[in-house]
């Protein structure tokens, strides 16, 4: 695609993905950079999509146009660099952009495009686990009971939760719209004390759609599937709840991507309460605890990684000596001084093992579990049952219509992947 037309469209994209607080600034700085570009002011084209790419650091189509700008201006190195962040988020940037012939001279940029070929290499290490063949169901969570050994699945636009058994039938465990139950994203088992919990929350592609719903926490039996507890908050606001997690007390916690707050719920008041939230979150996904509950790493969808240290809330984002990028994760597992990250907002697709250091504060190296593994058709949330990582590969969440309606035609069968995690490549 023509850079100059990325250059357009792309402001509709950072009003999605972009902090309230400075996304006026983002954009006016971006439209002042495709005026000048347009004019060929290249200087203004550079210095305007700087300031943009310093206000939003994070988005890798203002990295690539600052390469662009970069090179155009002479400054090798910085275009180089740029690109590199841009390709390590969506490696199908087009390289081979005439307005880019300046840097071929450069050993690094040569490399950068090894890199890009790399970077787009299919790793295909988990097969598939099962399949669901109720297609239009959206499936966007899945756990593992060890105890029955039955899988338990959040539904998005059927607004149910569907169990499958070890014989491989499934059937619902909470029916469509039970309970006044709503999109359903995370999903948590407590096997000690034999409950489910799941996040719910009103979107306009489940059925039924209705906006004055609030999101809410949901406790069930696991073996009868009675509902136990039902959690919103006391003050209604505009949320969405995309995963929760529980600490080794059994204590359920949420996160919600529109306050960037996350929530603790309070079975002895019936309510959520706020644990924490901060002005550095952008947009919250996955949540999980370390071992011993120490920390709390959330996943903010834009900026990356944090880490939350419980009883201080001392909050640090977490760096990397990897080069892959920390963008776009969904669901977020820890295990083993490690975090499984399953990435959406990469592309291609993938699921990743980062390993930490000792200390927990840093990314050490990373290892690629699935890209661009045939089955992914936007890959979501997971689950642990010790070594083995299940996680949904299947959720479709762009095979609706502009009226939020499934295009049935383009739906697949939803696919479960399973790998056991013990033989990564790379792991001790």
């Amino acid at each position: 695609m023509n850079d100059k037309i990325l250059l357009t469209i792309i402001i509709f994209w950072l009003t999605l993905s972009v902090n309230p607080c400075i996304s006026q600034d983002v954009q006016y700085y971006y439209n002042k950079a495709k005026e000048a570009h347009e004019s060929n002011d290249l200087v203004g084209f550079y210095n305007n999509i700087k300031e943009a790419g310093r206000l939003h650091p994070f988005h890798q189509i203002i990295q690539y146009q600052l390469g662009i700008a970069a090179a155009l201006n002479g400054h090798a190195d910085e275009a180089i660099d740029a690109l590199s962040k841009a390709i390590h988020t969506t490696a199908t940037l087009d390289l081979s952009n005439p307005e880019l012939k300046g840097l071929e001279k450069e050993q690094k940029f040569r490399e950068l495009l090894t890199t890009q070929q790399e970077l787009q290499r299919p790793v295909l290490q988990s097969d598939t686990a099962f399949t669901i063949s109720e297609r239009n169901a959206h499936i966007e969570s899945v756990v593992y009971d060890p105890k029955t050994k039955n899988f338990y699945l959040g539904s998005i636009h059927k607004r149910k939760i569907l169990v499958r058994n070890a014989s491989g039938q499934v059937k619902d465990f909470v029916k469509s719209g039970e309970y006044g139950i709503m999109s359903v994203f995370g999903l948590r088992i407590d096997s000690r004390k034999r409950i489910l919990w799941a996040c719910a929350s009103p979107m306009p592609e489940m059925e039924n759609y209705d906006s004055t719903l609030q999101s809410a926490v949901y406790r069930f039996d696991l073996s009868s599937g009675k509902l136990l507890g039902k959690y919103s908050l006391a003050n209604p606001t505009n949320s969405v709840f995309g995963d929760l997690t529980l600490d080794s007390k059994g204590n359920a916690y949420v996160s919600d991507g529109i306050t960037n707050t996350i929530y603790i719920v309070n079975e002895k008041k019936g309510m959520l309460e706020a644990y924490y939230t901060s002005d550095e979150f952008w947009n919250l996904q996955g949540i999980t605890f370390s071992s011993d509950d120490k920390f709390l790493f959330i996943s903010d969808y834009i900026k990356g990684p944090y880490r939350l240290t419980c009883h201080s809330k001392d909050l640090i984002k977490l760096e990397s000596n990897s080069p892959q990028s920390l963008k776009g994760i969904d669901g977020l597992l820890f295990y083993n001084n490690s975090l499984i990250a399953i990435q959406n907002g990469v592309i291609p697709f993938r699921s990743t093992m980062h390993f930490l250091n000792t200390e927990l504060n840093k990314i050490t190296r990373a290892s690629i579990i699935d890209r661009d593994h045939p089955a992914f058709h936007e890959p979501t949330i997971g689950c642990l049952d010790g070594t083995d990582f299940y996680y949904v590969a299947t959720s479709q969440w762009g095979a609706y219509d502009d009226d939020h309606h499934p295009k049935e035609e383009e739906l697949k069968d939803i696919v479960i992947l399973h790998k056991n995690i013990s033989d990564i490549a790379g792991y001790r």
